[in-house]
Protein backbone atom coordinates (compact mmCIF):
# COMPACT_ATOMS: atom_id res chain seq x y z
CA UNK A 1 0.00 0.00 0.00
CA UNK A 2 1.44 3.35 -1.06
CA UNK A 3 2.03 5.94 1.66
CA UNK A 4 2.69 9.58 0.84
CA UNK A 5 3.85 12.11 3.45
CA UNK A 6 3.27 15.81 2.83
CA UNK A 7 4.46 18.66 5.09
CA UNK A 8 1.55 21.03 5.79
CA UNK A 9 1.95 24.06 8.09
CA UNK A 10 4.84 22.59 10.05
CA UNK A 11 3.04 19.27 10.45
CA UNK A 12 3.13 16.06 8.49
CA UNK A 13 -0.08 14.61 7.15
CA UNK A 14 0.13 11.01 6.06
CA UNK A 15 -2.17 10.21 3.16
CA UNK A 16 -2.60 6.57 2.34
CA UNK A 17 -3.10 5.34 -1.18
CA UNK A 18 -6.16 3.65 -2.63
CA UNK A 19 -5.06 0.20 -1.50
CA UNK A 20 -7.87 -2.33 -1.28
CA UNK A 21 -10.73 0.14 -1.21
CA UNK A 22 -12.00 -0.58 -4.77
CA UNK A 23 -11.92 -4.32 -4.09
CA UNK A 24 -13.92 -4.08 -0.87
CA UNK A 25 -16.38 -1.61 -2.37
CA UNK A 26 -17.09 -3.77 -5.40
CA UNK A 27 -17.25 -6.90 -3.27
CA UNK A 28 -19.87 -5.24 -1.06
CA UNK A 29 -21.84 -4.08 -4.10
CA UNK A 30 -21.86 -7.58 -5.63
CA UNK A 31 -22.65 -9.49 -2.43
CA UNK A 32 -25.32 -7.10 -1.10
CA UNK A 33 -28.26 -8.22 -3.31
CA UNK A 34 -27.46 -11.94 -3.11
CA UNK A 35 -29.03 -12.51 0.32
CA UNK A 36 -32.52 -11.03 -0.17
CA UNK A 37 -32.71 -12.16 -3.80
CA UNK A 38 -31.87 -15.74 -2.78
CA UNK A 39 -34.47 -15.72 -0.02
CA UNK A 40 -37.05 -14.24 -2.40
CA UNK A 41 -36.47 -16.98 -4.97
CA UNK A 42 -36.24 -19.82 -2.44
CA UNK A 43 -39.40 -18.78 -0.59
CA UNK A 44 -41.24 -18.65 -3.91
CA UNK A 45 -40.11 -22.23 -4.59
CA UNK A 46 -41.17 -23.65 -1.20
CA UNK A 47 -43.66 -26.55 -1.52
CA UNK A 48 -45.52 -25.25 1.56
CA UNK A 49 -46.38 -21.90 3.07
CA UNK A 50 -45.65 -20.49 6.50
CA UNK A 51 -49.20 -20.72 7.84
CA UNK A 52 -49.69 -24.37 6.84
CA UNK A 53 -50.23 -26.87 9.69
CA UNK A 54 -47.05 -28.68 10.80
CA UNK A 55 -48.34 -31.97 9.39
CA UNK A 56 -48.82 -30.42 5.94
CA UNK A 57 -45.40 -28.77 6.04
CA UNK A 58 -43.66 -32.01 7.03
CA UNK A 59 -45.49 -33.96 4.32
CA UNK A 60 -44.59 -31.35 1.68
CA UNK A 61 -40.92 -31.49 2.65
CA UNK A 62 -40.88 -35.28 2.58
CA UNK A 63 -42.69 -35.40 -0.78
CA UNK A 64 -40.22 -33.01 -2.45
CA UNK A 65 -36.74 -34.27 -1.48
CA UNK A 66 -34.94 -32.95 -4.57
CA UNK A 67 -36.40 -29.47 -4.25
CA UNK A 68 -35.70 -29.28 -0.52
CA UNK A 69 -32.14 -30.50 -1.07
CA UNK A 70 -31.60 -27.65 -3.53
CA UNK A 71 -33.17 -25.10 -1.16
CA UNK A 72 -30.99 -26.38 1.69
CA UNK A 73 -27.75 -26.00 -0.25
CA UNK A 74 -28.79 -22.62 -1.64
CA UNK A 75 -29.52 -21.47 1.90
CA UNK A 76 -25.83 -21.89 2.68
CA UNK A 77 -25.26 -18.98 0.31
CA UNK A 78 -28.27 -16.87 1.32
CA UNK A 79 -27.65 -16.80 5.08
CA UNK A 80 -24.01 -15.56 5.02
CA UNK A 81 -24.94 -13.04 2.33
CA UNK A 82 -27.67 -11.61 4.57
CA UNK A 83 -25.17 -11.27 7.42
CA UNK A 84 -22.74 -9.41 5.18
CA UNK A 85 -25.61 -7.35 3.77
CA UNK A 86 -26.69 -6.18 7.22
CA UNK A 87 -23.14 -5.06 8.00
CA UNK A 88 -22.80 -3.36 4.61
CA UNK A 89 -25.99 -1.31 5.03
CA UNK A 90 -24.87 -0.23 8.49
CA UNK A 91 -21.42 0.66 7.17
CA UNK A 92 -22.64 2.77 4.28
CA UNK A 93 -25.12 4.71 6.48
CA UNK A 94 -22.88 5.06 9.51
CA UNK A 95 -21.64 8.60 8.96
CA UNK A 96 -25.05 10.14 8.26
CA UNK A 97 -27.03 8.24 10.91
CA UNK A 98 -24.57 6.46 13.24
CA UNK A 99 -26.99 5.37 15.99
CA UNK A 100 -29.73 4.13 13.68
CA UNK A 101 -27.21 2.41 11.42
CA UNK A 102 -25.54 0.66 14.36
CA UNK A 103 -28.79 -0.50 15.98
CA UNK A 104 -30.35 -1.60 12.69
CA UNK A 105 -27.27 -3.44 11.51
CA UNK A 106 -26.73 -5.15 14.88
CA UNK A 107 -30.35 -6.30 15.26
CA UNK A 108 -30.51 -7.61 11.69
CA UNK A 109 -27.13 -9.35 11.95
CA UNK A 110 -27.93 -11.03 15.27
CA UNK A 111 -31.39 -12.10 14.11
CA UNK A 112 -30.01 -13.83 11.01
CA UNK A 113 -27.05 -15.25 12.93
CA UNK A 114 -29.43 -16.88 15.42
CA UNK A 115 -31.94 -17.90 12.74
CA UNK A 116 -31.05 -21.60 12.83
CA UNK A 117 -29.64 -21.80 16.34
CA UNK A 118 -32.52 -24.04 17.40
CA UNK A 119 -32.09 -26.30 14.36
CA UNK A 120 -33.20 -26.38 10.74
CA UNK A 121 -36.65 -27.96 10.78
CA UNK A 122 -36.65 -28.67 7.04
CA UNK A 123 -33.33 -30.49 7.29
CA UNK A 124 -34.56 -32.32 10.39
CA UNK A 125 -37.65 -33.43 8.50
CA UNK A 126 -35.63 -34.68 5.53
CA UNK A 127 -33.15 -36.52 7.74
CA UNK A 128 -35.84 -38.20 9.83
CA UNK A 129 -37.79 -39.21 6.73
CA UNK A 130 -34.64 -40.77 5.23
CA UNK A 131 -34.16 -42.66 8.50
CA UNK A 132 -37.66 -44.12 8.28
CA UNK A 133 -39.64 -41.89 10.66
CA UNK A 134 -43.19 -40.96 9.70
CA UNK A 135 -44.87 -37.54 9.62
CA UNK A 136 -46.24 -37.84 13.15
CA UNK A 137 -42.77 -38.48 14.59
CA UNK A 138 -41.29 -35.60 12.61
CA UNK A 139 -43.99 -33.17 13.76
CA UNK A 140 -43.64 -34.29 17.38
CA UNK A 141 -39.88 -33.73 17.46
CA UNK A 142 -40.14 -30.49 15.45
CA UNK A 143 -42.69 -29.07 17.87
CA UNK A 144 -40.51 -30.06 20.81
CA UNK A 145 -37.54 -28.21 19.28
CA UNK A 146 -39.58 -25.11 18.47
CA UNK A 147 -41.14 -24.99 21.94
CA UNK A 148 -37.86 -25.48 23.81
CA UNK A 149 -36.36 -22.50 25.63
CA UNK A 150 -33.73 -21.89 22.96
CA UNK A 151 -36.19 -22.49 20.14
CA UNK A 152 -38.78 -20.13 21.61
CA UNK A 153 -36.23 -17.39 22.27
CA UNK A 154 -34.54 -17.56 18.86
CA UNK A 155 -37.89 -17.74 17.09
CA UNK A 156 -39.24 -14.71 18.93
CA UNK A 157 -36.04 -12.72 18.53
CA UNK A 158 -35.91 -13.60 14.86
CA UNK A 159 -39.36 -12.13 14.23
CA UNK A 160 -38.77 -8.93 16.22
CA UNK A 161 -35.05 -8.53 15.47
CA UNK A 162 -35.00 -8.79 11.70
CA UNK A 163 -38.17 -6.71 11.22
CA UNK A 164 -37.10 -3.91 13.56
CA UNK A 165 -33.53 -4.08 12.28
CA UNK A 166 -34.62 -3.65 8.66
CA UNK A 167 -36.90 -0.76 9.61
CA UNK A 168 -34.05 1.03 11.41
CA UNK A 169 -31.67 0.39 8.51
CA UNK A 170 -34.21 1.86 6.10
CA UNK A 171 -34.57 4.99 8.22
CA UNK A 172 -30.77 5.24 8.55
CA UNK A 173 -30.26 5.00 4.78
CA UNK A 174 -32.84 7.74 4.23
CA UNK A 175 -31.50 10.08 6.90
CA UNK A 176 -27.94 9.55 5.70
CA UNK A 177 -29.04 10.41 2.13
CA UNK A 178 -27.55 7.18 0.81
CA UNK A 179 -30.70 6.62 -1.25
CA UNK A 180 -33.91 8.50 -1.96
CA UNK A 181 -36.67 8.16 0.61
CA UNK A 182 -38.80 6.03 -1.71
CA UNK A 183 -36.05 3.39 -1.65
CA UNK A 184 -35.60 3.74 2.10
CA UNK A 185 -39.39 3.52 2.50
CA UNK A 186 -39.47 0.30 0.48
CA UNK A 187 -36.98 -1.24 2.90
CA UNK A 188 -38.86 0.13 5.92
CA UNK A 189 -42.17 -1.49 4.95
CA UNK A 190 -40.76 -4.66 3.37
CA UNK A 191 -40.31 -6.90 6.41
CA UNK A 192 -43.56 -5.81 8.12
CA UNK A 193 -45.22 -6.73 4.81
CA UNK A 194 -43.35 -10.05 4.87
CA UNK A 195 -44.89 -10.74 8.28
CA UNK A 196 -48.33 -9.93 6.90
CA UNK A 197 -47.79 -12.15 3.87
CA UNK A 198 -46.34 -15.02 5.89
CA UNK A 199 -48.73 -15.13 8.85
CA UNK A 200 -51.53 -12.55 8.98
CA UNK A 201 -52.86 -12.57 5.41
CA UNK A 202 -50.91 -15.47 3.91
CA UNK A 203 -49.94 -14.74 0.32
CA UNK A 204 -46.91 -15.96 -1.61
CA UNK A 205 -47.51 -13.23 -4.22
CA UNK A 206 -47.60 -10.46 -1.60
CA UNK A 207 -44.38 -11.71 -0.03
CA UNK A 208 -42.64 -11.87 -3.42
CA UNK A 209 -43.60 -8.28 -4.24
CA UNK A 210 -44.11 -6.06 -1.19
CA UNK A 211 -42.27 -8.34 1.24
CA UNK A 212 -38.93 -9.80 0.18
CA UNK A 213 -39.47 -8.17 -3.21
CA UNK A 214 -39.19 -4.68 -1.69
CA UNK A 215 -36.21 -5.79 0.41
CA UNK A 216 -34.44 -7.06 -2.70
CA UNK A 217 -35.23 -3.87 -4.60
CA UNK A 218 -33.78 -1.68 -1.84
CA UNK A 219 -30.64 -3.82 -1.54
CA UNK A 220 -30.08 -3.66 -5.32
CA UNK A 221 -30.41 0.14 -5.37
CA UNK A 222 -27.94 0.50 -2.50
CA UNK A 223 -25.57 -1.88 -4.31
CA UNK A 224 -25.69 0.37 -7.39
CA UNK A 225 -25.00 3.42 -5.20
CA UNK A 226 -21.98 1.66 -3.66
CA UNK A 227 -20.68 0.60 -7.08
CA UNK A 228 -20.83 4.21 -8.29
CA UNK A 229 -19.46 5.71 -5.08
CA UNK A 230 -15.97 7.27 -5.05
CA UNK A 231 -13.49 5.36 -2.93
CA UNK A 232 -12.96 8.43 -0.76
CA UNK A 233 -16.65 8.44 0.12
CA UNK A 234 -16.85 4.69 0.66
CA UNK A 235 -13.85 4.54 2.98
CA UNK A 236 -12.16 7.87 3.78
CA UNK A 237 -8.73 7.24 5.27
CA UNK A 238 -8.06 8.80 8.67
CA UNK A 239 -5.52 11.60 8.60
CA UNK A 240 -2.67 11.32 11.09
CA UNK A 241 -0.81 14.43 12.07
CA UNK A 242 2.47 14.95 13.96
CA UNK A 243 5.12 17.56 14.42
CA UNK A 244 7.52 18.12 11.56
Amino acid sequence: MAVQTMPVGGREITERGRGWRPFWRWTAAIVLPIGPLSILVLRTMLPYWTDDPPEKIAAAVIDNPGLMEFIGWAGLLAAPAMLLGALTLGYVARRGAPLLATLGSALTFIAFANWSAAGNLDLLTQTMADAGYDVADVVSLGNAMSESAIGSFTGGFWVVGHILGMVLLGVALGRAHVVNWWVAGALIVSQPMHLVAAVILPSRWLDATAGWGFTTLAFIVVAVVIARMPDEQWDPWPVTAGRA
